[in-house]
């Protein structure tokens, strides 16, 4: 018998309440810099809720996507849209070859300055994404090595996060979030995944470049190269997909500071 994951206590979506939250946050007197965090499985929500709080509360986006920092991989990471990205400034976007690699590491050195500048300017940051280890590490105040190993834990020692920080998380049924899953695997593909991944190939990106082993990536270049048919192709990658939301709900199992709101 497979192992199932359960579904999360989650009060209703409702935004009145979490702007209303977010204010109080806001306005609150602490030492510790402030900051609000959206994540969620695949699929449910957490660029556009980010985009919504971002617009209410003058501020920008840190995004926390092991693969929206990849330039030129747009179509397959849901990467927000150029308007959407001149409108509210995002942060980790864009930033690497896709050769290069990215590490949780690299993400905690890079987005904590970023949250320290705004906080000095008066703004709540908001990270958004669904690397859930990465997001860990950044609240519960990891001290990583080169590798980017953790050395110690600031939560685990003190039971304290190092921000004063509201965690939403997104959450659904599971037979709807897999409805999602498949929607908007077969958006990709309508959106030009193919194309993209074609034009990416032909730029001289090498078909086993790291950003290349994303999911929809590398299921496109297998089809590409003659490996499956396209409806195959779409299939796997949903599969993978669904796959991939099951791992990231296991791992936010263990972040029990999460807020859960049922979309």
């Amino acid at each position: 018998m497979k192992n199932r994951v359960k579904n999360f206590d989650a009060a209703p979506f409702d935004l009145t309440n979490i702007v209303n939250s977010i204010k109080s946050l806001h306005l609150t007197q602490s030492p510790r810099e402030r900051l609000v965090v959206i994540l969620g499985a695949t699929s449910t929500g957490k660029s556009s809720l980010a985009l919504t709080l971002a617009r209410e509360f003058d501020t920008e986006i840190i995004s926390a996507d092991s693969m929206a920092v990849y330039r030129g991989f747009n179509v397959g990471t849901a990467k927000p849209s150029q308007a959407e990205l001149e409108h509210v400034p995002h942060h980790l976007i864009d930033i690497l070859d896709a050769e290069e690699k990215f590490s949780v590491g690299e993400f905690v050195r890079r987005a904590r300055p970023i949250i320290s500048q705004l906080n000095q300017r008066g703004k709540l940051p908001i990270v958004a994404g669904g690397t859930g280890l990465y997001i860990q590490a950044l609240v519960e105040g990891y001290e990583l090595d080169d590798a980017g190993k953790s050395l110690i834990s600031h939560y685990k020692q003190t039971g304290e996060l190092i921000y004063d920080v509201l965690v939403f998380g997104l959450t659904s049924e599971r037979a709807e979030l897999y409805d999602r899953i498949n929607q908007r695997t077969e958006k990709m593909f309508a959106d030009g995944l193919i194309d993209e991944v074609k034009a990416l190939l032909a730029s001289g990106i090498s078909p086993t470049a790291q950003a290349m082993r994303g999911i929809g990536y590398k299921e496109t270049v297998e089809y590409l190269q003659g490996g499956a048919t396209l409806d195959e192709t779409i299939s796997k990658v949903a599969q993978a997909t669904r796959n991939f939301a099951k791992r990231q709900l296991t791992w936010y199992r263990r972040m029990n500071y999460i807020t859960w709101l049922k979309i």
